[in-house]
């Protein structure tokens, strides 16, 4: 037989991104996702994902990630032994003490009498995460990721109190450039802890943490298009892993009595942390659709992105219910005393259930979802 004379061209493969948002102790789901992820992947092979975004609870997994990128399933493990042992304590104060002077102090500050100006910001305190992620977190080995060419570029959005813009701090290979528009901008920067302690800043829940000259708080408030960071970084498809249950029919259900205050922290959280990003999911794939039909304008200068979104079957503030007793005593009843303890404000306990046994399950849910994807995955990598 003879040879063929024409050369072999190895096919290149799209450049993808990981999308991870936020959602309190629900981001545990993503982990399940990355596990299941990871048994697909070859043991010891690189992170598939040379971007990395996210917002929130997301971008502490998405740090993680990039910290690891030259080993995925080293990563992946690593995230999911600490989100499998989570206890309350390692995210803020939960004792009957702290939890107790602190709520007594943020309301004296922000509810009594004049203003007192040295008191808390926030109702918790959340200094233990901050030292839990001191120790599991590089930001050196970030560093060297980039350069060994393992991570193309990652990013964390955070949202600024003193401009109310939309802030994606970002890192990667040189040809990267800022952008700036309408309410929000992607700035270079050589990121630490205080960069994730501001993204993960619950509004109300947890502190701002000032960057430079402003305050920061929770990436999830005001990004109106969560997807767009991984396309400034150079995406070309994207996996996103969402937290908002498939099946939602029933999930806004309308009270038979006036909303609690629980129920409706519960909402504004939904909507803070789900909404944006099924709408920007909405309009890609109506982008998509419409560069597919040919009928955009500006077609030439646009191209479809490819993407996946593995999002939980089940509701997850149904399940966090189930485990509702697992939260300290002190932190329980510091709940009913907030008018937040009952079944109706399930979405709000959701994301705060920062239990062991809670986060397992949704690992668990995560791993099932994202294996009844298996091919799609597969399809997505090797792309």
């Amino acid at each position: 037989m003879v040879a063929s004379s024409e050369p072999t061209t190895e096919v290149k493969k799209s450049r993808s991104a990981l999308l991870l948002g936020g959602g309190g102790a629900r981001a545990a789901y993503q982990v399940g996702v990355l596990k299941a992820i990871a048994e697909l992947v070859p043991e010891g092979a690189p992170n598939p994902f040379p971007i990395i975004c996210g917002t929130s609870a997301g971008s502490i997994n998405t740090v993680a990630l990039a910290s690891n990128a030259e080993d995925f399933h080293h990563g992946v493990d690593q995230i999911i032994s600490v989100w499998s042992n989570f206890e309350l304590n390692q995210v803020f104060y939960a004792d009957g003490k702290s939890l107790f002077k602190r709520i007594a102090q943020w309301a004296w500050s922000n509810l009594g009498p004049g203003t007192w100006h040295k008191g808390p910001s926030s109702i918790l305190d959340n200094q233990p995460l901050r030292e839990l992620l001191n120790k599991y977190i590089s930001f050196e080995r970030i560093d060297n990721a980039i350069e060994s060419g393992h991570l193309h570029g990652y990013a964390l959005t955070a949202c600024s109190y003193t401009s109310g813009e939309s802030t994606t701090f970002y890192d990667g290979v040189p040809e990267i450039s800022n952008w700036l528009r309408n309410h929000r901008e992607g700035q270079r920067e050589k990121m630490n802890i205080e960069h994730l302690m501001a993204s993960s800043a619950i509004p109300v829940l947890f502190p701002s943490v000032k960057l430079g000259d402003e305050h920061f708080g929770d990436g999830s408030m005001r990004q109106i298009s969560p997807i767009s960071p991984a396309l400034h970084l150079g995406a070309e498809k994207i996996l996103i892993i969402g937290l908002r249950t498939k099946a939602i029919s029933n999930e806004f259900e309308p009270p038979l009595y006036r909303p609690t205050l629980g129920q409706i922290s519960g909402y504004v959280l939904d909507t803070l942390f789900l909404n944006s990003l099924q709408s920007d999911i909405e309009r890609m794939e109506r982008m998509n659709r419409t560069l597919i039909d040919g009928t955009a304008s500006n077609g030439d200068s646009l191209k479809v992105i490819e993407h996946l979104v593995i999002s939980p079957s089940l509701d997850i503030a149904n399940i966090a219910m189930n485990h509702f007793l697992e939260l300290p005593k002190s932190f329980r009843i510091a709940l009913r005393f907030l008018g937040m303890a009952k079944a109706n404000s399930r979405r709000l306990i959701s994301y705060l259930m920062f239990t062991k046994t809670f986060c397992q399950e949704l690992i668990e849910l995560g791993y099932n979802d994202a294996m009844a994807q298996r091919d799609e995955i597969i399809e997505f990598l090797e792309k």
